[in-house]
């Protein structure tokens, strides 16, 4: 099935305009607006497990994690289970199951690839990561400190959470709210590192301790060699650091903020927000300057993907915005191109020419969908 997806080759700028690097020190990156991805692009899908199939129920997908070979891990937190799909996206069926046992999960909320025969699982609900070797499904348990996730854990939402091979765990942390201001920080904690350590910290707006993705904050993508993080003062400005916070590059884009919704606005009754909160965010008003991105993905390629449509208040999720527009960074900070997912589709990972996406169906379904970007 061929899905057209809308590709921009530089939000309306024409191609010599660049952008400004506010502290330019080290290696820097000053895009233009061009990309070298041609403007005719198309999606093809390739499989999709999950949805209506009954033998194949997903819940929540919190995380999906691709393997070397193409196979698909998916931590479902709604089911407490972790579940593995074949590089052609047959259902292999759970790996680990609700249990309290060294080898069985309570709350999957991340999954990585240690190697192509392991899985590393963070479990919200056990406050522990397990590494399950697949062939002989031995699991082996590592405690992980109470007082880092407990936090999260209260807040009762988890907005940010990653996992890298190394059981390096990020969160993003709550924190006081003063005059409608929250101050949030990501955090990372480590067995190697014990100590929690906030990587990045901005003050967010917030409407019942829900941050308001239209109003511009600090953001941290993390792959599996690099994080990255952008300017908490809402430019269009990212810095990329290796996992010995040696920062790598520093780069920008002259893409502007995507005009407010209605919705964003509330002006447009929605079925997903209480009036109580379209009441507040018209009596707020326009943010000065509205967020350019919303969310930072480090794809298997270490690319950056930086998504621009905002989600609506109170419904981001881990995931973001369905039919999202995309800007694509090389991990150099070199920018390639901008291209939008198809409707109801969120971004999950990317290697190549390969997407793998969230797809959310009419009856509020959950599948996973392996799509190509044709036309590359």
């Amino acid at each position: 099935m061929s899905l057209l997806a809308a590709v921009t080759a530089g939000c309306g700028r024409p191609a010599s305009t660049a952008c400004e690097i506010a502290d330019p020190e080290g290696r820097v990156v000053r895009n233009t607006s061009a990309g070298v991805w041609p403007t005719d692009l198309s999606w093809r899908e390739v499989w999709r497990a999950g949805g209506a199939e009954e033998a194949e129920e997903l819940v929540f997908p919190a995380d999906v994690a691709v393997g070397p070979d193409g196979s698909v891990a998916i931590a479902d937190w709604g089911l407490g289970e972790v579940i593995l799909l074949d590089p052609d996206g047959a259902w292999q069926g759970p790996v680990m199951t609700r249990g309290e046992g060294p080898g069985e999960v309570q709350a999957p909320a991340a999954v990585t690839w240690m190697d192509a025969n392991t899985l590393l699982v963070l479990d919200f609900g056990a406050f522990r990561l397990t590494t399950l070797d697949l062939p002989s499904r031995s699991a082996s348990v590592t405690a992980v400190d109470p007082a880092f996730m407990s936090p999260v854990f209260a807040s009762g939402e988890v907005t940010f959470v990653a996992l890298q091979p190394d059981s390096t765990v990020w969160l993003e942390f709550p924190g006081p709210v003063e005059d409608g201001w929250e101050e949030r920080s990501f955090v990372r904690w480590s067995p190697e590192s014990p100590a929690n350590d906030t990587v990045a910290r901005s003050s967010a707006r917030a409407l019942e301790r829900t941050t308001l993705p239209a109003w511009p904050r600090s953001l941290v993508g993390v792959g599996a060699e690099t994080r990255v993080v952008s300017d908490p003062d809402g430019r269009y400005e990212l810095t990329v650091f290796d996992r010995d916070d040696t920062m790598l590059v520093r780069f920008c884009h002259p893409g502007e903020a995507l005009p407010l919704s209605p919705a964003e606005r509330g002006e447009t009754p929605d079925e997903r927000m209480p009036e109580a909160w379209r009441t507040a965010l018209r009596e707020l008003g326009d943010p000065p300057d509205p967020a350019i991105i919303s969310r930072i993905v480090v794809d298997a390629d270490s690319r950056i993907w930086v998504q621009r449509d905002r989600p609506l208040p109170g419904a981001a999720g881990p995931h973001g915005a369905p039919g999202a527009l995309h800007d694509v960074f090389l991990p150099s900070g070199r920018f390639v191109g901008s291209i939008r997912l198809p409707d109801d589709h969120r971004l999950l990972d990317a290697r190549g020419r390969r997407v793998w996406t969230l797809h959310t169906g009419s009856l509020d379904e959950s599948s996973i969908a392996a799509l190509e970007i044709e036309g590359l």
